[in-house]
């Protein structure tokens, strides 16, 4: 098995002189060969995604290796999701789902679609699904499937992150959010004291009724104000000092607008976080 691996990764690499002499990364044992490629393969999954695709192909066992890795975080736009509904089942091993919608017109979408039939299927694995979309329906379908499927396929996941999230006076946070969640971030959008009052006024009894539940709630601030910005934090750390509640976190991020470019750059820096994400930000209450 070694010989020939190793003779295979020889024969692809040995090709013109313009390129780096692999003969010593050849002559290691072929445990050590996967070793190697398995950690270049969590460094570059997201910044070269094809070339740790053309790894599976290299052979069976840097193939079992290098796929698990891959579709470890599955980020599905309006691009990608006719082949990930044509694949899902391969997506059996995903942790974290990241669905990116940015249609505001998004009632019948194909990535609507897509999740839908996605998040039909069993997900033994999964942990983590983060929701950005700057459709208020959207967002909420989603999340009603995700209820929907928790007491089935979804029953795994404990870490949601809703990076546009609308609060409406008629709901509360238990009307979306899974009852399997244990870590939750949002990111609300709060334009002026109206919204402000709204959100800090579900906080409190969701806090309240889910004691044995929620572990961690991070609110991140990039879509909040910058004209209540002071006061929403001060109001969020109010709910967290009279309840002497440790759960609730903060990050004060910069306000960013919908079109502003370094939105996705930020998106960016979130997806390589991963799962680090959740236990980020700063702790509201300290005994």
């Amino acid at each position: 098995m070694a010989s020939s691996s190793t003779g295979l990764v020889d024969g692809v690499d040995a090709a013109s002189p313009n390129r780096v002499d692999s003969s010593c990364f050849v002559k290691l044992p072929f445990e050590l060969v996967l070793i190697v490629i398995t950690a270049a393969t969590h460094d570059c999954v997201r910044s070269s995604t094809c070339w740790v695709a053309s790894l599976t192909l290299v052979c069976r066992a840097i193939h079992h290796a290098v796929d698990p890795i891959l579709v470890e975080t599955l980020r599905m736009t309006d691009t990608n999701c006719v082949a990930v509904a044509r694949h899902k089942t391969r997506f059996q091993r995903t942790r974290h789902i990241n669905v990116i919608d940015e249609d505001s017109n998004a009632g019948d979408n194909g990535t609507h679609r897509c999740t839908k039939a996605l998040l039909q299927q069993r997900f033994p694995s999964l942990e983590a699904v983060t929701c950005f979309s700057n459709s208020s329906f959207t967002s909420r379908s989603i999340l009603h499937m995700l209820q929907d499927s928790v007491a089935g396929n979804l029953a795994t996941i404990t870490h949601l992150h809703i990076r546009y999230f609308f609060s409406f006076s008629r709901d509360t946070f238990a009307d979306w959010v899974p009852s399997s969640v244990t870590h939750l971030i949002l990111e609300p959008v709060i334009a002026g004291l109206v919204g402000l009052q709204i959100f800090v006024q579900a906080l409190s009894p969701y806090l309240e009724e889910h004691k044995g539940g929620i572990t961690r709630l991070l609110i991140r601030t990039p879509f909040v104000s910058v004209v209540v910005k002071e006061e929403f934090a001060g109001a969020v750390t109010g709910v967290a000092v009279v309840r002497r509640d440790t759960r609730l976190w903060m990050h004060n991020d910069r306000t960013l607008l919908l079109d502003d470019p370094l939105l996705d750059k930020e998106a960016a820096t979130d997806e390589d976080l991963g799962l680090a994400l959740w236990y980020t930000g700063r702790q509201l209450y300290v005994p």
